[in-house]
């Protein structure tokens, strides 16, 4: 190679520019966190689109939003090379940091529940025959709702305290003497909660509660039901130290209820004088889609009957990740031994 063709070529290299996320300071702070409008999402520290170096090159500025929120510095290699590189693969109906994550997860939850016991438990269904209840929107119809469910997640009903609450109340008082109070929070664009999980009272059972605006809604107080209870599973039954509401709404899937958490990620609805839609849980409609495909690759289902039961759009999902995942099984739970 000549000498003018070396210098040629070394023009042609990325020249490294300042780091638009952090100012090329090498750290994130308070101001640049404003600035990207990030707030609640991230906290200050070790700039992840640089890696702390103060400088990217104009490739990576190419691939990746400055403000992209999930390049985060807690982020494994591989999850970091799935954000920059590979945002998402043809095919896959989430994003490759989604498709890793939620895989990741998923072989957490067969761990903890087992391979067998997922292959073989039923999967219920939004029917008479699985729920043989009158939904008249009373308490005495959410309490054989718990029931069924309790059952199916292999908790005892008398272990169980079930509560209710109005949507109208925002605040708990814990009965403390020093006046402390639990806030309930809401779930993503939901005006109030559905749900809350207590922990175990001074004898030993656990408590949850119900807004009751879910009593009118079957569907969604099944939902609720079981994500709660997940909560008994996952932490009252010491499998984690530490909240996870995505992991929580996945183990509904682990129990065969699944379908009513996932039918409830996105709905639309119509009034006589507004529609729009409205969104419930931690896990996205894409995201439900593709761990219930998950689901039934880890139990060898191919055309599974209760797909039947999903609305459209979580079916067009699941489908999606279904081909998917057969198509990319040398990739799929990284080549774990299932």
């Amino acid at each position: 190679m000549s000498l003018f063709s070396r210098l040629f070529k070394r023009s042609q290299l990325s020249v490294p520019l300042s780091c638009p996320r952090c100012l090329g300071k090498g750290h994130v702070d308070a101001d640049d966190i404003i600035r990207l409008k990030q707030q609640g999402k991230w906290t200050t520290g070790t700039c992840a689109y640089c890696k702390g170096s103060g400088a990217v090159d104009e490739e990576m500025l190419s691939k990746v939003p400055v403000d992209a929120t999930y390049l985060t510095t807690n982020l494994s290699e591989l999850e970091r090379e799935a954000v920059v590189n590979i945002p998402q693969r043809d095919g896959c109906p989430v994003s490759e940091l989604n498709r890793l994550r939620t895989e990741e997860a998923f072989l957490t939850l067969l761990d903890f529940f087992g391979k067998e016991n997922t292959q073989h438990r039923r999967v219920l269904i939004p029917h008479f025959s699985d729920f043989p209840i009158a939904y008249n929107g009373t308490e005495q119809a959410a309490y054989e709702t718990l029931k069924i469910v309790a059952a199916q997640m292999e908790v005892p009903i008398d272990k169980i305290i079930l509560g209710y609450y109005d949507d109208r109340v925002r605040e708990v008082s814990t009965g403390s003497p020093f006046g402390r109070r639990i806030f309930l929070q809401s779930e993503k664009d939901d005006k109030y909660p559905g749900g809350l999980y207590w922990g175990r009272t001074e004898d030993g059972k656990y408590e949850i509660w119900l807004n009751r605006v879910n009593l009118s809604e079957p569907e969604g107080l099944v939902a609720t039901l079981a994500h709660e209870i997940a909560h008994i599973k996952l932490l009252g039954e010491n499998r984690i130290a530490v909240n996870n509401e995505p992991l929580t709404d996945l183990t509904t899937i682990f129990f065969g209820l699944g379908i009513f958490n996932a039918n409830v990620a996105f709905q639309t609805f119509k009034t006589f004088d507004s529609h729009g839609w409205r969104s419930k849980g931690y896990l996205s409609q894409t995201q439900w889609g593709y761990s219930l495909a998950l689901f039934a690759y880890v139990r060898e289902e191919e055309s599974p009957k209760w797909i039947d039961y999903l609305t459209p759009n979580v079916k067009s999902d699941f489908l999606q990740g279904q081909k998917f995942i057969l198509n990319n099984q040398d990739i799929v739970f990284q080549n774990a031994d299932l």
